[in-house]
């Protein structure tokens, strides 16, 4: 019988540990897609200063939770999220606003796949 308790409780753990993760990963990545387009939004409008401001907390922002998304996710999805975002600022700030934009809804699709892949679905699933 302590078997079956016991399983329960690391079921019930397993399960908890999941949702966290795909809440937090959602969180994330809502988040810095929010960053990004606010980004391209004012590269749009001919802002540049607010433009590159807005890429470089994205990109630190990215960074601080890179550490936490690591520890479950694949880490050549987050690579390559961090290898867009990191060229975002330079890119804008040296008049590069059309590659500037490609590469904005680069790393908008890639952070909307993140999110997609980890929700819990059955076409996830199987």
């Amino acid at each position: 019988m302590k078997r079956i308790w016991i399983s329960l409780v690391l079921l019930v753990a397993l399960i908890s540990v999941c949702a966290l993760g795909t809440w937090r990963t959602n969180q994330i990545s809502s988040q810095m897609i929010q960053m990004v387009t606010q980004a391209k939004d004012a590269a749009q409008r001919g802002d540049t200063k607010t433009a590159v401001v807005l890429s470089r907390k994205a990109k630190e922002n990215w960074n601080s939770n890179h550490a936490v998304l690591c520890t479950y996710m694949p880490h050549a999805k987050l690579e390559a999220i961090s290898q867009m975002l990191a060229g975002l600022p330079m890119l804008c700030q040296y008049g590069g606003t059309e590659q500037f934009l490609a590469d904005c809804d680069r790393s908008i699709e890639q952070l909307s796949y993140l999110n997609e892949a980890e929700t819990p679905t059955l076409e996830n699933i199987f």
